[in-house]
């Protein structure tokens, strides 16, 4: 499969078998998730892996979003301000974009590994501090919830049917991508 096709059919899992996901496949992401690109090569990033279901159910007080509760694996992503801002100043927010590039890694490797993920970014991160005893030099940046899933299974959310299967339309490319100027449209297509 080439790399487009690979990315294309990637799609977020919410609904994952009560199975737990192998320690090798953890590392495996947690690897691809450090091989991130990052202004400076700073790598303000930092994953804790949480099983506990007693703590994940704690993450979510708010949404009771259940691929947060029910998933076999939450990775907590933290970013870690310092490690830019040491490098380039107090101003400085590219750990953001650091943090996004290791989550986005994060869900490629998770998907090459035949498991499924979600990115969420609705939960309490005090809940999740808290729950964790994470210090204030991290910002919590969000969770990847993964786990082995079935293809033909899903979850109801807010009388929404959310199916793993499920291939959500994207913007055409000429909607969102501009050839020298945002007056014109870019016109070569991919299949």
């Amino acid at each position: 499969m080439d790399i487009l096709q690979f990315i294309k059919s990637r799609r977020s899992i919410r609904k994952f078998l009560d199975k737990p996901v192998e320690k090798i496949h953890l590392a495996k992401i947690l690897e691809a998730a450090r091989w991130a690109p990052s202004a400076g090569n700073c790598q303000p990033w930092r994953f804790v892996v949480v099983t506990d279901k007693k703590k994940t159910k704690k993450f979510d007080p708010f949404f009771h979003q259940p691929w947060v509760i029910k998933a076999p694996v939450v990775i907590v992503v933290l970013a870690f301000p310092e490690a830019s801002h040491k490098r380039y100043g107090p101003d400085c927010n590219w750990y953001i974009q650091d943090c996004a590039a290791a989550t986005q890694n994060i869900l490629l490797m998770t998907h090459g590994l035949g498991l499924g993920a979600v990115w969420v970014g609705a939960f309490s991160k005090e809940a999740v501090r808290k729950q964790l005893e994470i210090g204030t030099q991290y910002e919590v940046f969000g969770l990847v919830c993964l786990g082995h899933y079935k293809e033909t299974d899903g979850v109801a959310f807010e009388s929404e049917s959310l199916a793993n299967d499920d291939r959500r339309q994207r913007k055409s490319l000429e909607k969102i991508a501009f050839d020298e100027n945002l007056e014109t449209p870019w016109a070569v297509k991919v299949d």
